[in-house]
């Protein structure tokens, strides 16, 4: 935001144009006027200035913008008196091109700083916000104010040794800035010194070493061009923004430095008497030269949707300042003016023709795009996953994609682990929770915890969101980050499955089979084929922990979750019964073709088998080697588990009944015989695994 003084455009203008036209122009420029004050006889504006117009944080920019509107000559920063005489300046400066673009200084003698400000600066200053100290100040911020280049005075005979130093800091310091306010300069801020002290943090403010009073009588005035990014990161840790840093961190016109500093000198002569030395100093090594863009016509109307001709762009930007020359028949070669930093490029000029053509002149069209359609099949598994689970009665959870740092420790996860991950933020929001999670674990874990908090109780949640591992080469871009992110899909749930009540005797408690069952549906929902196999972690219950094998790649894990290891999580404690967690990396998950099924004629033949089987040994191999004895075998299902007093502690018996069907005649007991005799014997062989009698 910038405020202005409607009386002190008015006056620049040079013509009389009403307060209306003006707030009327500037937001047809593209410049909206956010607020207006009245003030005696003259009125307060206040626009807003984008970052890259800082052209237009001045009185001078704002009366160009008009008068180039109206098609009046445009006004610009005259040319003072001021002569250089560098080799004769009476201070020696010290300062490197990469501090400062530009540096000028300029000696009054012989001045009367008690004198008072004249009333129409004073006023100026006033309705602006900005306090009159006394005549030097108040004509150097009334400059500024004028055309924009902050500009700051020295009392010279406060400053010691007859050297000027702009350098950047090599040490942290503090310094008493203007009203004695302490403020803390680090290591890199530009600061300009003399022989002892600081005088001021350059572009930002003064200290009171050399500070300009009523008895001064020997002025230094300095107009520079710090570089803008240093002045905007000194600014911001020193908290401390002032009407310069405001000009400096966004850009100044290079060229108008010794001008406007000559200007200051002639005010200051005239109000406050003394003379101008003609030994003033300029520090400019790279001069800048006239900079050419060329534009296309053609370009110009592609993107604009308009149909202007070259002749009416030639009008527009000749109308605000720029100079065209012909290329040839569809190009313009344009040179801008210096004060405009924003234009750099051709689609700049674009950007300024639409601008100046009235974006209110240019029909709204739809762009007419024509793309290829891909599939993203990662997607559409995870709306599919969604949709599954949705009908299962989970409820979805959107969680941070950052846990504890300490989560490996906290879960017992080793370095040698599939899940091990050490990718901490450099500037997490809070420093608990800096680690990016290579599990929806800790996520998932944590929402239900914090839903039983709320009395929330037997709940089913998944989530659908990203894991993170550090990885050569990134699996979905190919591109060599030193990092990968994996869509996974988690799933947790503890509780009651469904409370007793009408038809429903007794609550039905969630347990490992529906673990089982949740990963079944998945995958015949995708028509895909998967393994189990044992993992060792210790945040799974003992024996209850699984990978998820596809194609012999782990694509996820499940099991029931480790109370004493879960208890870590903040009120996980409130959760009583046993935890069930699973998840699964959505890209393993390949869609394929369902194949039919077709019922035989011929009925089925059904036989139960109860195996005496260790507990290391999963049913998985075990229901392998029975469907691979015989092709008739159509179904094989767990119907039971259970320990009796007779077996050892490593043992259980497990239940199976096995469906057997042919498709060209009904089956014989022989031939089911046939087929028992051949996987009993070789679950025997095998697995050690024995028929109970």
């Amino acid at each position: 935001m910038f405020k202005f003084s409607f009386n002190f455009v008015r006056e620049i203008c040079g013509f009389d144009i009403k307060e209306e036209e003006i707030f009327k122009i500037l937001n047809l420029q593209g410049f909206e006027v956010d607020e207006k004050i009245r003030k005696g006889d003259d009125t307060v504006v206040t626009i807003e200035v984008k970052a890259n117009r800082p052209d237009m944080l001045s009185h001078l920019g704002i009366a160009r913008e008009i008068c180039a509107f109206k098609g009046k000559p445009i006004p610009c920063v005259p040319k003072p008196g001021l002569k250089l005489s560098a080799n004769n300046f009476p201070f020696n400066v010290e300062i490197a091109p990469e501090i400062s673009k530009r540096f000028v200084l300029v000696l009054i003698d012989g001045i009367d700083n008690s004198v008072k400000t004249p009333d129409y600066i004073k006023k100026t200053l006033e309705n602006l916000g900005i306090n009159s100290v006394n005549a030097v100040v108040d004509i150097t911020n009334y400059v500024m104010l004028k055309y924009g280049q902050p500009m700051h005075t020295y009392d010279v005979n406060k400053i010691s040794g007859h050297t000027i130093k702009v350098e950047k800091q090599s040490k942290d310091c503090s310094i008493l800035t203007l009203g004695d306010v302490p403020a803390k300069l680090q290591s890199g801020y530009i600061t300009i010194s003399d022989e002892k002290e600081i005088l001021c943090a350059a572009g930002i403010i003064g200290t009171d070493k050399a500070i300009v009073k009523e008895n001064t009588n020997c002025v230094m005035i300095e107009s520079a061009c710090f570089d803008e990014i240093s002045v905007r990161l000194a600014s911001r840790k020193m908290k401390i923004s002032t009407p310069s840093s405001f000009r400096f961190e966004r850009g100044i016109d290079i060229t108008q430095c010794f001008n406007v500093a000559g200007i200051c000198a002639e005010m200051i002569a005239e109000i406050c008497g003394g003379k101008i030395r003609d030994t003033a100093f300029e520090f400019y090594p790279e001069k800048k030269t006239k900079e050419f863009i060329d534009v296309r016509v053609p370009r110009v109307n592609l993107l604009l949707g308009t149909s202007i001709k070259k002749e009416q762009i030639v009008e527009y930007l000749e109308k605000y300042d720029f100079s065209c020359t012909d290329k040839n028949a569809d190009e313009i070669s344009v040179e801008f003016p210096d004060y405009r930093l924003d234009v750099k490029k051709e689609v700049d000029l674009i950007e300024e023709i639409a601008r100046i053509h009235g974006y209110d002149n240019i029909s709204p069209t739809m762009p007419t795009i024509q793309v290829d359609y891909k599939r993203n099949e990662i997607w559409e598994n995870m709306d599919k996953l969604r949709e599954i689970f949705v009908g299962l009665g989970f409820y979805e959870v959107i969680t941070y994609s950052f846990i504890p740092q300490n989560f490996m420790n906290m879960f017992s996860i080793t370095q040698n682990d599939r899940l091990y991950s050490d990718l901490i933020l450099e500037n997490p929001i809070n420093k608990e929770y800096a680690l990016m999670r290579p599990t929806l674990a800790y996520s998932l874990i944590s929402s239900l915890a914090y839903n039983y908090s709320m009395n929330n109780t037997n709940l089913a949640l998944f989530e659908l969101g990203r894991t993170y591992f550090k990885d050569k080469k990134d699996s979905r871009t190919g591109f060599k980050t030193g990092y990968k992110e994996k869509e996974t899909f988690g799933f947790i749930f503890s509780g009651k499955r469904m409370e007793k009540g009408w038809g429903v005797n007794n609550d039905i408690k969630y347990s490992y089979y529906d673990l089982l069952n949740y990963i079944d549906i998945i995958f015949k929902n995708f028509a895909q084929g998967f393994k189990l196999e044992r993992n060792n972690y210790k945040f799974f219950e003992n024996l209850s922990g699984y990978n998820i094998i596809i194609d012999g790649t782990v694509v996820g894990l499940l099991g029931e979750l480790n109370k004493k290891i879960i208890n870590k999580v903040p009120n996980a404690k409130l959760i009583k019964t046993p935890l069930f967690y699973c998840e699964i990396y959505v890209e393993a998950l390949k869609e394929k073709n369902k194949k039919l099924k077709f019922e035989s004629k011929y009925p089925f033949l059904v036989r139960t088998y109860n195996f005496l089987v260790k507990k290391d040994i999963s049913s998985e191999k075990i229901e392998e080697i029975i469907s691979e004895s015989s092709p008739l075998i159509q179904d094989i299902e767990v119907k039971d588990i259970y320990i009796d007093k007779n077996m050892s502690e490593d043992e259980h018996s497990i239940l199976y009944e096995i469906k057997y069907c042919s498709s060209e005649s009904t089956l014989t007991s022989e031939q089911i015989e046939e087929i028992e005799s051949k996987f009993i014997n070789n679950l025997a062989s095998n697995l050690n695994v024995v028929l109970k009698a």
